[in-house]
């Protein structure tokens, strides 16, 4: 059994900590950035800012942005369900963009880039108002409807 990142919308205040934490795992030559530009989650509001959506992978069961890869870049753990992007075979077509209807894969130094899982998610930890939570698979909330009912 898997694990996945689950979003509560009802919680979510938009204060993008998620994004900002994530990026700390993703530092290079050994200096940490706040940077939420190359997070793997992202924050979305509707035209009103009245709703906010944590984009983050859903990790779907047929996963349309590895359909979509040209180059097999894209690949799914059968044993944990993660779906992982191999950032050397990457070309940055942006296929796997386009084909995502979650908006959950994002372009970072020219290559796809998207929620792995982290074993220690920092994004979990720094959401301050618990919208996110480290969860079983069979624990996750029907994510698809609410980024559908968003309307992002």
């Amino acid at each position: 059994m898997g694990k996945r990142i689950s979003f509560e919308e009802e919680k979510c205040t938009n204060c993008n900590l998620c994004s900002m934490y994530c990026s700390l795992n993703f530092t290079r030559n050994g200096v940490y950035e706040y940077r939420p530009s190359i997070a793997r989650i992202r924050v979305s509001q509707n035209d009103d800012d009245t709703r906010y959506v944590a984009h983050v992978c859903l990790q779907c069961e047929s996963p349309a942005c590895m359909e979509a890869c040209p180059v097999d870049a894209i690949s799914k753990d059968q044993a944990t369900g993660i779906v992982s992007i191999d950032e050397e075979e990457c070309t940055g077509c942006e296929s796997c963009i386009d084909a995502c209807e979650f908006d959950c894969v994002f372009m970072v130094g020219g290559v796809a880039v998207k929620c792995e899982v982290c074993d220690d998610p920092l994004c979990v930890k720094a959401c301050a108002v618990k919208a996110l939570e480290l969860v079983d698979d069979d624990d996750v909330k029907d994510q698809e409807l609410l980024y559908r009912e968003v309307g992002l």
